[in-house]
């Protein structure tokens, strides 16, 4: 009976009548269910306006399945296999070997329209083999023997022929050294008009010690073409530990224009309770760590030590931080600059000093454009002081009830302590309400998450990973299958979706990544970028701006940031999408049947 009370305590009110959004999976009768999937990503890959679902999985052997969005005979959208054609598991020739990345990030490497993909690498060919008794093994000859023998494949940029169809872009320039990439993100650090790649690196021996590879820039040239620039940017990492300048493990690589002058800034979260980095952008070519200032690199409690009870001796301050995956941005309070969502693993055992998943509030330019953390604002429970775990690997900013508020999505998973796909509803301006039951999501351990319009009804959906780490109890089916959950949102809310292209090298990139748009419909002031990825593996959204309108049945003002000047439109009509073309206007974009 007190167990009842408490959980009808804890639970939140119910929403009233189609107020806000309510999800239905719809993975099987649209062609998703039949294979595994952990890192989705939803990206249009032949043109065509509607996005197409790109499932990483890890499952049974690394592989990409590639499923492109068709129309049915109902006038709704299901998905046919299109991974043999996509070549997105082909290695470069001569090798006839597949090869599937341990990331995908999409974005127009070569401005020529279509979106290309750096395909990461998680090769750990440094990383010796440890005996049961965790001594490293040594051949005949004294040296380590190593647990994953080098095959030589890369990291690799593949181009996109308009169709879907993928090919390996020779001595691209991105093929770095055998190095664990687990992360990157496509952004325009120089506003030259050719976007630049940053990819995030691991551990160099995991389990063994804490020395970690460094992670890289890489300029863009255009045509496809990089070259790396770490060291001129003032990025390059030291093989050491515990040092400001020590390399540390990255598990998500993100970035926005944090602090408003006009240039992409890097977010890197770092795992191992290691300090997260924001490499601020100096607009001369190079980037120095505002973290520490920002208060982006951790929270304010660093001593190290672990609850009593806990036979661990405490962390050293360097290791008294947080293992952060993602660091989505989004200006969620709608104050004109972009706030942050930390994602992070946390444990029960770890005590106060391991980092809680939180929202980083910008508090703008008055003060500096410092961070106040406010891991309150998502209220949860843990009914164990000592045994729970919080898994909370990936999030999305998203208007899922066109409020013009964004809610927040988080995917929990690898724990078997109530780990799962949450929706974390604004309901007033900084305020949150988890409505996760009442939204319909009942989604264990979720693998990575990315949000679209894909059936271009006007609200956002969501296609979400499923992991089975640490989870052998749980698992149901034969394979870590996808949702595909359809929101049946119905509250007569407004819209505005917006796609964006550059005119390229000399203007701003095609894509229009790192494009900022601010939207104004009555007292509602919206702010929005495009983005490539927000965290961890790859972790994305379609590249399509959406702003909930609410009861406005327009926007009275669209302003397009580009890099040639700013454009302002009047008296925008919602429930639409449109197309912004740099220097020639605003135009109906209506997708192809």
């Amino acid at each position: 009976m007190k167990a009842l009370l408490l959980c009808l305590l804890l639970a939140p009110a119910a929403l009233r009548a189609g107020d806000g959004p309510r999800f239905t999976d719809e993975a099987g009768p649209a062609g998703l269910a039949g294979v595994s999937a952990q890192n989705p990503v939803w990206a249009d890959l032949n043109g065509d306006g509607w996005p197409d679902a790109v499932l990483g999985s890890t499952h049974g052997g690394r592989t990409t399945y590639v499923f492109l969005s068709t129309p049915t005979a109902g006038g709704g959208r299901a998905f046919y296999d299109f991974t043999a054609d996509s070549g997105l598991n082909s290695a470069p020739a001569p090798s006839t070997a597949p090869r599937a990345g341990s990331a995908l990030v999409f974005g127009d490497a070569d401005n020529d329209g279509d979106l290309d993909v750096f395909s990461a690498r998680y090769s750990e060919f440094e990383k010796p083999r440890a005996s049961p008794a965790g001594e490293i093994v040594r051949g005949a000859d004294g040296n380590p023997v190593y647990e994953t023998p080098d095959d030589g494949l890369r990291s690799a940029l593949l181009v996109n022929d308009g169709s879907g169809r993928f090919s390996h872009v020779e001595r691209a320039g991105v093929e770095n050294p055998p190095e664990t990439t687990t992360s990157a993100a496509f952004l325009d650090y120089n506003n030259d008009g050719v976007l630049d790649l940053y990819a995030g690196n691991w551990y160099r021996e995991y389990g063994v010690s804490f020395l970690c590879y460094p992670s890289r820039l890489y300029k863009g040239l255009g045509n496809g073409m990089f070259e790396e620039t770490t060291a001129a940017a003032g990025l390059l990492t030291t093989p050491t530990e515990g040092r400001p300048d020590s390399s540390r493990p990255v598990y998500g690589v993100s970035h926005c224009d944090w602090d408003n002058d006009g240039l992409a800034d890097l977010l890197v979260p770092a795992y191992g309770r290691q300090a997260n980095r924001l490499w601020r952008n100096n607009g001369d070519g190079t980037f120095r760590d505002a973290g520490p200032e920002s208060g982006f690199d951790g929270d304010a409690v660093r001593h190290g030590r672990y609850p009593a009870g806990v036979k661990r001796k405490p962390e050293p301050e360097w290791r008294s931080h947080g293992n952060t995956f993602s660091a989505a941005c989004a200006d969620y309070d709608n104050d004109g600059d972009m706030d942050v969502f930390l994602s992070e693993i946390t444990h029960g055992w770890a005590g106060e000093a391991s980092d809680r998943s939180s929202v980083l509030e910008n508090l703008g330019k008055k003060k500096g454009f410092a961070f106040r953390r406010r891991p309150g604002l998502l209220y949860r429970v843990h009914r164990d002081t000592r045994s729970w775990n919080q898994g909370d690997m990936r999030a999305a900013w998203a208007d899922f009830d066109n409020d013009g508020l964004a809610d927040l999505l988080l995917a929990s998973g690898d724990y078997p302590d109530g780990q799962y796909l949450r929706l974390f509803r604004q309901v007033k301006p900084r305020k949150f309400r988890d409505i996760t039951a009442e939204a319909g999501l009942d989604w264990e351990s979720s693998g990575g998450i990315s949000v679209a319009d894909y059936d271009r009804d006007g609200d956002l959906d969501i296609l979400a990973g499923k992991s089975w780490m640490r989870l052998p109890a749980h698992r149901r089916g034969e394979r870590p299958a996808p949702a595909l959950l359809r929101n049946g949102l119905a509250n007569g809310n407004h819209w505005l979706a917006i796609k964006l292209e550059g005119r390229g090298a000399g203007a701003t990139n095609r894509g229009g990544v790192g494009v900022r748009v601010t939207v104004k419909a009555g007292r509602l002031v919206q702010t929005r970028e495009i983005h490539t990825s927000q965290g961890h593996a790859g972790l994305a959204n379609e590249q399509v701006l959406h702003f909930g309108l609410g009861q406005a049945a327009k926007a009275d003002s669209v302003e397009v940031n580009w890099l040639t000047g700013t454009a302002v439109y009047r008296d925008a009509a919602a429930d639409r999408y449109i197309k912004i073309t740099e220097g020639a206007g605003l135009a109906d974009w209506s997708p192809a049947r």
